[in-house]
């Protein structure tokens, strides 16, 4: 009877361990977490955990930002480096994205047979790349959520957990020698129209 116990406990625990293993998940990544009016920063969308499960074929996603601090300036889709993991071969996939303030929906399905998503696809990947401007002081806090996320076969595919970021923006400040030099050169320019401006004699 303990035997029986003890090996319910082991294949309790190795499934606990490969569902852990296999925990998908979304990240959004910004290159920087602090940055001044006028930056440009660019934000990832990343996806991990898909060794072991079935290839993603489909997203349809929301990302949440304030619109407010940032602007969208350029959009990238896939990964730079791996290439668009759900367009593997340069055939195109069909892409789609619409924006109202404070959110941009992004939406790909991939045309690339089943068999070819599960044997070359990679593990974990950027789906997309935003790349924004700063243009107001303040935190930006950074979200998304899913409308749809489906794999090769279009079956729903369940996302663990989904990581948000934030960024802080500040007001870009002037050195001291910067403004030292800025504060010399206005006496200078006062002495000098004050010394124009006097009668000559």
């Amino acid at each position: 009877m303990k035997k029986f116990f003890a090996s319910l406990l082991a294949l309790g625990l190795s499934l606990s361990l490969n569902a852990n293993a296999n925990a998908i998940s979304i990240d959004l990544i910004a290159d920087k977490t602090t940055a001044n009016i006028g930056d440009n920063i660019e934000l990832q969308v990343r996806i991990s955990g898909l060794e072991g499960a079935s290839a993603l074929g489909s997203y349809d996603v929301n990302v949440h930002y304030d619109s407010d601090l940032f602007s969208i300036s350029n959009i990238i889709w896939g990964d730079t480096v791996q290439g668009n993991q759900l367009d593997l071969f340069g055939f195109g996939s069909l892409q789609d994205n619409s924006s109202n303030l404070g959110w941009l929906t992004m939406l790909e399905v991939s045309f690339d047979e089943i068999a070819d998503l599960e044997l070359l696809q990679a593990g974990e990947f950027t789906l997309f790349s935003l790349f924004l401007n700063a243009v107001a002081s303040g935190s930006g806090n950074f979200s998304l959520t899913t409308n749809a996320i489906g794999d090769a076969y279009g079956q729903d595919l369940f996302i663990d957990t989904i990581n948000s970021t934030s960024i802080n923006v500040s007001a870009a400040t002037v050195s001291e020698p910067a403004g030292m030099l800025l504060l010399l050169g206005a006496l200078a320019f006062v002495v000098l129209r004050n010394r124009a401006s006097q009668p000559k004699q």
